[in-house]
């Protein structure tokens, strides 16, 4: 399945918000601009992205939502494996929105919303002490969006940064999560809808599974679903395997920016560009063994 489906066009969204996000975040950063600015700028560039994508959307509905006459039916058996999945990720859902097991130790992106709403700028207040910061911040660390996408979030919706950022953010990210798993499924199953049924609930599984061990992506994304970390393992890496499968560069690519934009990486070079790199030799060493291959052949 080489061809993109509306699964890649949500993902793909969620990367150029991420983009969007980043741009602005860094013109706010190194020109001083008031948060309030920022909010707004980011805000307007959403709404010409949002047109954008759904003009796009509207353009490509027959390619994109086409339906492929050689897959088959799920069956009776992909069916229960398709309920019980609906299952686990509404109770997943849930376990979020009870928000019990919200991991704040160590974690200030709250307390940093917080700072950016009160002061109006941006690592301009110490959220541990409500002072201006004593030392400078690592760039590397300056750079990241997060939480100048949320805190924009915060301002144009009128609603708590705890809310935001522990229930409803993870909320969207879980959600997203299973859009990329789903992909990644359709393109190692592309004509066996059983399997791919299968393997989302495998997937809900190991979810749950991984939610009671700290550091597990189970954890990140049902205790800690807000930071990047979460987004790399449950949106991104999975995205970035199925477009690799799929020679699809360019896509994995911007998956390897987006890490850079969300997780304090070793300079940016992080896990997508590792799995990016890794298929890419691989493809080269494939493609040169059926050359020798075919070349022996033809002797």
């Amino acid at each position: 399945m080489r061809k993109n489906t509306f699964g890649d066009c949500l993902i793909a969204g969620g990367i150029a918000v991420i983009g969007v996000a980043e741009a602005w975040h860094l013109a706010a950063v190194f020109l001083n601009l008031a948060f309030t600015d920022c909010a707004r700028l980011i805000a307007v560039s959403l709404s010409i992205l949002f047109v954008l994508g759904t003009g796009f959307l509207i353009a490509r509905r027959k390619r994109i939502f086409a339906k492929d006459g050689r897959k088959t039916s799920a069956g009776v058996l992909g069916q229960l494996f398709y309920a019980a999945f609906v299952l686990m990720a509404v109770s997943q859902l849930i376990f979020i929105g009870i928000g019990n097991a919200t991991y704040r130790s160590g974690d200030m992106m709250v307390e940093t919303v917080e700072s950016f709403l009160v002061s109006d700028g941006i690592y301009q207040v110490n959220p541990m002490t409500g002072m201006p910061y004593a030392e400078g911040m690592p760039l590397r660390l300056k750079i990241l969006c997060l939480p100048t996408l949320y805190g924009s979030l915060c301002r144009w919706t009128g609603l708590r940064p705890a809310l935001v950022i522990r229930t409803l953010v993870p909320m969207a990210v879980l959600l997203n999560c299973y859009v990329s798993f789903s992909v990644l499924g359709r393109t190692l199953f592309p004509e066996d809808r059983q399997k791919r049924a299968c393997f989302l609930l495998l997937t809900s599984l190991l979810l749950w599974v991984g939610a009671y061990g700290y550091g597990m992506d189970g954890f990140n994304l049902l205790c800690c679903g807000w930071q990047g970390v979460a987004i790399r393992s449950g949106v991104l890496l999975p995205w970035t395997l199925s477009l690799c499968l799929r020679h699809k560069w360019f896509g994995a690519f911007l998956c390897v920016l987006a890490e850079g934009s969300i997780v304090w990486t070793f300079y940016g070079c992080g896990i997508c560009l590792a799995v990016t790199a890794g298929m890419a030799v691989a493809e080269l060493l494939c493609g040169r063994q059926k050359a020798v291959g075919k070349g022996e052949e033809a002797k």
